[in-house]
């Protein structure tokens, strides 16, 4: 038993450095003497006793093939070898025979049990504190997130060294690593329509503030990409807006244009998506429900279309809306919306907190999602407050992904009927709507503005308009 033992801790130790930032030591090795050799191990590991022999240092079919240190979260998702280039990493052998490792630490911001999933292909392993977490030890192809799942118990604050390694045999490749808090997994797993306390779902993410060890990330440079803008208001009492460096999942260190002015309800804000007056994001766009971006490059708030990896990948509460086009005291406002930013922005504005009920989501995966989701009259939002968006007597719906009979679609905003007056969604007539506003609208094909069919109480701006949309 004794050399038993000895033979497991044969597997090359490097000791885990507490960095003071998101950072991912990395490892990458030649196995099966890169050529599928099966005399030392098998080809692929059957039990974690094979996985340690295959990054063992004693076999000589394994050599140390590349290693180094990246900050990009794109080292925990990844399933090709262009993905791996764009940071810097290099892969063996055409793809064939490699393992891999990383190892950094975890920070997590809540007490209790975290839910971790790990998908490769082939087999992998990750570890807490040297104690095994997941352990899947097969060939396959990369399943979908959620087949394999550990737990490990955690108190917020402490650090926690974590390792994870995967190994290829021959085939396609790939790592995927999320997880999820104690507060995350107690959500529901769908959405209903109608009551938005229950129309939040769970999700894995990355929250790569719980891989954080002290506040040096300030968004100045690549390589201090700030997790998000909160960050940077909280850990250096930044409230200057502008162009930062954000440590997005997935894509890593991404500049965003960032509102940190405390104004718009204390701040903390990023671009996901800005429009100009036109129909890039009508409520059919695939921009809306698909992983793609537009002008990424263009992190201003001048005029344009443009839609940022935020969208994408950054795991939202809040949602904000700024319409540069349209003034704070629009038709006599005092309110200015949701929030009143006479002296500073000086735009109409809308604002969501937690519009997936405080469980966070990343944008695209929640218009993809929800569906219909009322929040309530429309005519006692803050955001209409009857100064910018027409409005009919009936139906007055207030929410998201709103669908109906006479294509009336929106992604966030609302739609209005005269008919059965007072009768409040989703018990009014909705088969002849005919006014609309808000932001990804099916009427006029708007990326964003006010809709008159006919048959209005209150007549708006009547016209497509230019919208900021940032999140936190």
């Amino acid at each position: 038993m004794v050399g038993l033992v000895h033979a497991q801790v044969l597997t090359p130790f490097h000791s885990i450095q507490k960095q003071p930032k998101v950072q991912f030591d990395y490892w990458v090795y030649s196995t099966q003497a890169g050529n599928g050799s099966a005399n030392q191990y098998p080809v692929v590991a059957a039990s974690k006793s094979d996985m340690d022999n295959i990054f063992s240092n004693a076999n000589s079919n394994t050599t140390l093939y590349q290693q180094g240190r990246t900050n990009s979260s794109r080292i925990l998702d990844w399933q090709s070898t262009g993905e791996l280039s764009s940071i810097g990493i290099n892969i063996p052998n055409s793809g064939n025979y490699f393992a891999f490792k990383i190892q950094g630490t975890f920070i997590p911001q809540e007490t209790g049990t975290y839910t971790f999933t790990l998908e490769s292909d082939d087999a992998s392993d990750f570890l807490i504190e040297g104690n095994s977490v997941i352990g899947t030890y097969l060939g396959q192809a990369v399943p979908a997130l959620g087949t394999h799942t550990g737990t490990y118990s955690v108190v917020a604050g402490k650090s926690y060294s974590y390792t994870i390694r995967m190994q290829q045999g021959a085939g396609g490749f790939g790592l995927r690593f999320y997880w999820r808090s104690p507060i995350q997994n107690t959500a529901p797993s769908s959405y209903t329509s109608l009551l938005p306390a229950n129309t939040y779902f769970q999700s894995w993410k990355q929250n790569l503030q719980e891989l954080i060890t002290s506040p040096d990330m300030d968004g100045t440079t690549s390589a201090k990409a700030a997790p998000n803008a909160q960050y940077l208001q909280n850990a250096f009492n930044n409230h200057t807006d502008g162009v930062y460096w954000i440590n997005l999942p997935y894509v890593g260190p991404t500049q965003l244009y960032c509102l940190l002015n405390t104004s718009t309800d204390g701040g903390g804000w990023m671009m996901m998506m800005k429009a100009t007056r036109g129909t890039t994001f009508s409520y059919s766009s695939s921009y809306w429900t698909s992983i793609n971006t537009l002008n990424p490059a263009n992190t201003n708030r001048n005029d344009g279309d443009a839609k940022f990896e935020a969208m994408n990948y950054y795991y939202a509460k809040d949602i904000m809306a700024l319409w540069p086009d349209i003034p704070w005291n629009t038709n006599s406002s005092t309110t200015g919306g949701s929030i009143n930013t006479n002296g500073t922005y000086n735009n109409w504005c809308w604002l969501q907190n937690n519009f997936n009920n405080g469980i966070r989501i990343t944008p695209v995966n929640f218009f993809y999602s929800a569906s219909r989701l009322f929040f309530g009259d429309a005519k006692s939002y803050s955001g209409w407050n009857g100064g910018v968006f027409s409005s009919q007597t009936s139906v007055r719906f207030y929410g998201f992904n709103y669908t109906n009979a006479s294509n009336a679609n929106i992604r966030w905003g609302f739609s209005w009927n005269e008919n059965a007056p007072l009768a409040l969604f989703p018990n009014g007539d909705e088969g002849s709507n005919d006014v609309s506003g808000g932001i990804g609208m099916a009427y006029g094909s708007y990326s964003a503005g006010d809709y008159i069919g006919c048959c209005q109480d209150f007549g708006g701006i009547n016209r497509t308009a230019r919208v900021e949309i940032y999140i936190r």
